[in-house]
């Protein structure tokens, strides 16, 4: 009995270890640093909220193909638009840093909306950079960033691909980042988790943790920025862990004024 006491106390030991050399994974696979470094980009775990000016930038440069090269900030939201900057993305997708286009189905596009409001959205179109929460009527000058699809993998788990960048939604820390799109990597895979209101939650595989935009004074933090976290998923009080799909907002404007 003493010697299997003994056994199992250093079993417990060793999953720990095991598990907390798994914390200090790279986020990106093997994209880009050293495989057991967790912030390759040295932007720290947590993200820090911009501004609450809302306005589409290029944001800061971590990739050295990212220099020099011309981004487009004009605010795309009509369909004729999107569809030419599709079309011509499409020719240059054939050779992307991560390899070829999706070898996964993907589905139309649609934006992401939390239940007060805030619509996951590309800030800056640099890779490596946060991603955040605006409402429709402040999102208005960033077009198609704040417009996604899915890549569709087995056991209800998708990518999410934005419709501007063509990057992929990436767990990185405490929060998400988008990056090049790698089908490998797990932090950039999530289940789908319906529930009976039509909404779903967004579990991360690579962490096991869920998309979050907090949710604190619903008309007083409106026009406010929302922080993109991943939290510790639960099945109660889990409002700000739902997310809806709504149609992509390239036609259609808000119907009221700030």
């Amino acid at each position: 009995m003493k010697y299997f006491l003994k056994f199992v106390v250093f079993a417990s030991f060793l999953a720990v270890m095991f598990s907390a050399c798994g914390l200090r994974e790279n986020p990106l696979g093997n994209a880009f640093g050293n495989p057991k470094d967790s912030d390759p980009l040295k932007i720290g775990t947590k993200p820090k909220l911009p501004s609450n000016k809302a306005e589409l930038l290029v944001g800061k440069i971590h990739f050295a193909d990212d220099k020099g090269k011309t981004f487009d900030l004009s605010p795309k939201t009509r369909f004729d638009g999107f569809a030419q900057s599709a079309s011509n993305m499409q020719g240059a997708s054939k050779s992307p840093l991560l390899g070829s286009p999706p070898s996964s189905p993907t589905g139309d596009y649609f934006s992401l909306s939390s239940p007060a409001g805030a619509i996951l959205t590309v800030w800056a179109l640099a890779r490596g950079n946060w991603l955040w929460g605006y409402t429709l009527a402040d999102s208005v000058g960033f077009g198609d960033a704040r417009v996604w699809r899915f890549r569709f993998f087995k056991d209800n788990q998708v990518m999410l691909e934005n419709a501007k960048t063509f990057t992929c939604a990436n767990a990185y820390g405490t929060g998400v980042i988008h990056t090049s799109c790698d089908e490998t990597n797990m932090s950039q895979r999530f289940e789908l988790i319906p529930m009976t209101n039509e909404a779903f939650l967004l579990k991360n595989v690579g962490t096991g943790r869920c998309l979050h935009a907090p949710i604190g004074d619903v008309f007083g933090d409106f026009h406010k920025v929302s922080g993109i976290y991943l939290v510790t998923c639960t099945g109660g009080n889990n409002l700000d862990q739902q997310w809806y799909i709504i149609p992509p907002p390239f036609l259609v404007k808000p119907l009221y004024n700030r």
